[in-house]
């Protein structure tokens, strides 16, 4: 086993790297600087077992108004993003929806009314929603290994903040928006 160094408060340093778990997530590692060896600092091979910490996927949990159909996701948010396409805000009631991306594997439903309802938007866009109080909660097209989940149906808003805004000419006049374009 190669010593570790205990580096300075001025020169910390730490080693990530993304791997791979069986089921294909990503997970990282993470050697934490200071039982990082100089050897491993210098060529950026990989850490001792002792000083490698795995970091599983974040999950998330989210759920319907009534609870009856609920889900975890795994994984990082990916293109939160708010829509006013003539279909979210017929199906909202409200000028937008706010969308987060999820990796379609990572996604489980938990609640006792197992998957919502779908009704298909387009012949390739499905929607999902509880059959029991009608909240509407995913969005997923054909082909696609990504599922987008309504923002406020998770339990936790963090790291959702949108980072732009599709179908802007199709917003309510009245709509300030200043979140940059997406392209659908």
């Amino acid at each position: 086993m190669a010593e570790t160094t205990r580096p300075s408060e001025k020169n910390e340093r730490e080693i990530c790297n993304t791997t791979r778990s069986p089921s294909g997530d990503p997970v990282l590692v993470h050697t934490p600087s200071g039982l990082v060896s100089e050897s491993q600092q210098a060529d950026g091979s990989e850490a001792t077992e002792q000083a490698v910490t795995l970091l599983a996927p974040e999950i998330r949990t989210g759920r319907c108004q009534c609870g009856d159909i609920a889900y975890e996701v795994s994984g990082l948010p990916d293109d939160p993003h708010l829509c006013s396409c003539p279909h979210e805000t017929r199906i909202s009631g409200g000028p937008a929806v706010l969308w987060v991306g999820f990796h379609k594997d990572g996604l489980t439903w938990t609640g006792p009314g197992g998957e919502p309802n779908w009704y298909s938007t387009w012949p390739t866009l499905h929607r999902g929603f509880c059959p029991r109080c009608g909240t509407h909660l995913i969005s997923v097209a054909d082909n696609s290994n990504t599922v987008m989940m309504t923002g406020f149906s998770l339990d936790d808003q963090r790291g959702i903040e949108p980072v732009g805004h599709s179908h802007r000419e199709d917003a309510v006049p009245w709509m300030s928006i200043i979140l940059a374009p997406v392209h659908p």
